[in-house]
């Protein structure tokens, strides 16, 4: 996955301009790549949360452990796929 926003950012910032305004730098974005960017940013802090979660790890460590198995066509009928 880092892979792959590297890729993106590299992609996005050939589309970066940067200005002087008196001695500070300006970077000049279009909206299509902030909207991008902002997206990137979005998932990385909710993963970020994720990983930093107690109570996250402790849900995946209970769902490791059960036994408790659910058909495709029941998650299919609670999600209402079907």
């Amino acid at each position: 996955m880092v892979e792959c926003i590297n890729m993106i950012n590299s992609t996005l910032l050939k589309k970066v301009q940067v200005f002087k305004m008196g001695k500070n730098p300006v970077v000049v974005l279009p909206m299509n790549v902030w909207d991008t960017l902002t997206e990137q940013f979005d998932t990385l802090e909710e993963y970020y949360k994720m990983s930093t979660s107690v109570k996250y790890k402790k849900d995946i460590a209970r769902a490791r452990v059960s036994k408790k198995w659910i058909s495709a066509k029941d998650v299919y009928k609670k999600l209402g796929l079907v």
